[in-house]
């Protein structure tokens, strides 16, 4: 290989997409240009960063992984109806919001839209992991994401029970700080 690895065939090759002659080509230009690894270097950390990146919705699994790395400041419960404040903990740990009181035994399917105080829709999650046995819907709040929402948000369960959606529960959780 006599041309220099693109980004896009460096991504290929981190995600595994190359057969093995390809694979092997890239790692062999890799050894010997200087300007590629470097390059790769920077694709590789930026790779790293978003598998380690948080979803805004957390399974149980995720959960207990980021709990054992010690990137959890805080958990609070939040039941149905009751105004919840947050503090956004320092900006390497996150708040979990438990957003519990749900009846979610029948669900085949939890979806969850965030709204403004006056009820308009900010953005929407379908099939977000869910917890059947606590009726609970898992939240990580990231210092990131006070710069793309306001500070109050409500939280809109909504389960789907064979064909019919119906609303399980709003949490109204006001973001400090």
């Amino acid at each position: 290989m006599t041309e220099h690895v693109s980004s896009t065939r460096f991504a290929d090759y981190l995600a595994g997409l190359l057969d093995e002659p390809a694979d092997e080509e890239v790692e062999a230009h890799l050894f010997s240009c200087r300007s590629c690894m470097l390059e790769a270097e920077k694709l590789a950390g930026l790779a790293l960063a978003v598998h380690r990146a948080v979803p805004p919705v957390l399974t149980a699994a995720r959960f207990e992984e980021l709990e054992r790395e010690g990137r959890i400041a805080e958990v609070s419960p939040v039941s149905p109806g009751q105004i919840a404040e947050a503090r956004f903990p320092q900006a390497d740990k996150l708040l979990v919001l438990r957003l519990g009181g749900s009846d979610l035994s029948r669900a085949r399917r939890v979806d969850m839209e965030l709204l403004d105080h006056d009820g308009r829709s900010l953005a929407r999650f379908d099939d977000v992991p869910f917890d059947v046995a606590r009726g609970e819907v898992l939240i990580a709040c990231q210092s990131h994401f006070a710069d793309l929402f306001p500070p109050d948000i409500i939280f809109r369960l909504e389960r789907v029970v064979g064909d019919t959606r119906e609303e399980a529960n709003r949490y109204t959780v006001v973001h400090g700080a």
